[in-house]
């Protein structure tokens, strides 16, 4: 029996970009507590100002490359393509 188990599309692109953005929120609320102009305080800056942008980008290249995919270990992404082992060609 085949359990083809992925998401769709734009799900798949949507959690993409948003896990990739709160992975940069959370980085840059680090050293938000510093001095305002210190190497840190700007980097979180930075960071947190990144985010929206990155996480665009990884949705539009969510085909190629997947942190969903990655998070998931492989669970779910059946390997729809390959013969069964089991069974001799037909």
């Amino acid at each position: 029996m085949i359990h083809n188990r992925y998401l769709p599309l734009w799900a798949h692109r949507l959690c993409n970009g948003v896990a990739g953005a709160l992975v940069l929120l959370a980085g840059g609320s680090f050293w938000l507590d510093e001095p305002a102009g210190s190497w840190r305080h700007t980097f979180s800056r930075c960071l947190i100002l990144s985010s929206i942008p990155a996480g665009i980008l990884l949705a539009w290249a969510a085909k190629r490359f997947s942190i969903i995919e990655g998070v998931a270990g492989k669970d779910g992404y059946d390997e729809l393509d390959e013969p069964d082992e089991k069974k001799p060609p037909a």
